[in-house]
């Protein structure tokens, strides 16, 4: 990531890695103990939570500590072409708008996925009092309005709650941010056919499959991934 941000971000930044493995963090990364985020419910991704709090109480680290201005990025996806123009761009909060699997008990087709999020500190501090305020109750009604956070997590929670006020900024695939299973197919068969035109970013989310850009059997359905993930 380090590598691909060096080729791609042509803004001034930091790297700040959010992890449990310090020890494992390559010098010049600042490691963020993980530990740090956690509220009193914790399952999965739901973690990520934290990075809407803005400043928390004095002693509690928060996300301001990081930085005034975020960017969040998964490790499990690759830059393929300058990321600047996504980035480079005043609004106080932004989020990929995805495609979602449908299915009965989930009905809508999209979800906003944390992923990839720019944002200042703070920005949707209202998203993480309400989840704070009432993690069971929140994760209830989610689950009611067909955002299945079983399966979701936090994606179906920040959902849930974005859609309940005002409406975030967001990127879509015409900004050329794809999701891995949407070109090359749950387990990269269709990898051959290469990168759609105008892709900047693809993601490697989602449980189904075998979706990981270090995977030598993807790598090798899809060869534009070593090109573009190795360091």
């Amino acid at each position: 990531m380090r590598a691909m941000l060096a080729r791609h971000l042509h803004l001034e930044h930091k790297i700040v890695c959010i992890t449990d493995r310090p020890e494992d963090v390559p010098a010049g990364i600042q490691p963020f103990d993980i530990k740090h985020t956690l509220l009193k419910y914790d399952s999965k991704c739901l973690r990520r939570m934290w990075l809407y709090a803005g400043q928390l109480p004095k002693g509690k680290p928060s996300p301001c500590d990081l930085g005034d201005r975020l960017l969040q990025l998964d490790l499990d996806m690759v830059l393929t072409d300058d990321i600047t123009p996504l980035v480079d761009r005043p609004d106080p909060f932004v989020i990929l708008k995805g495609e979602s699997t449908r299915q009965p008990y989930r009905p809508h087709g999209w979800a906003y996925n944390a992923t990839i999020m720019l944002l200042t500190a703070g920005a949707r501090r209202d998203v993480y009092d309400a989840y704070a305020a009432d993690q069971m109750g929140v994760i209830r009604a989610a689950n009611r309005a067909g955002w299945d956070v079983t399966t979701n997590s936090d994606q179906g929670v920040a959902t849930y709650l974005l859609a309940q006020g005002e409406p975030p900024a967001f990127w879509t695939i015409e900004d050329g941010i794809y999701s891995y299973r949407g070109i090359a197919g749950p387990d990269g068969m269709k990898g051959h056919l290469g990168l759609p035109a105008g892709c900047r970013i693809v993601s490697f989310h989602g449980r189904s499959g075998n979706r990981h850009p270090g995977d030598p059997v993807l790598q090798e359905r899809s060869p534009w991934i070593r090109e573009h993930w190795a360091a």
